[in-house]
């Protein structure tokens, strides 16, 4: 069986966004949700202003879906839904 390749660029994106998003999930899952947002977002308008990347929906998508699997379990256990 041959599994996806995930481009590096993206797999750091997730990554990224997975600490972003558990950093601010220690204070709530929304604050940890807006954080990773917002690193996403402003990683490629600097991208954009700079001209020192390539700014791409794609990152920013891959940057919040770390977010989302890294405050799943944390949402979860404030609502009390054992996993």
């Amino acid at each position: 069986m041959n599994l996806p390749i995930l481009p590096a660029d993206k797999a750091n994106h997730f990554v990224y966004g997975a600490c972003a998003a558990a950093l601010g999930g220690l204070h709530s899952v929304l604050a940890g949700l807006v954080l990773c947002a917002v690193v996403a977002i402003a990683k490629e308008v600097r991208d954009r202003v700079t001209r020192r990347g390539t700014p791409e929906l794609l990152d920013v998508l891959a940057t919040v879906a770390g977010g989302l699997v890294a405050l799943l379990p944390l949402a979860a256990w404030r609502l009390g839904v054992s996993l």
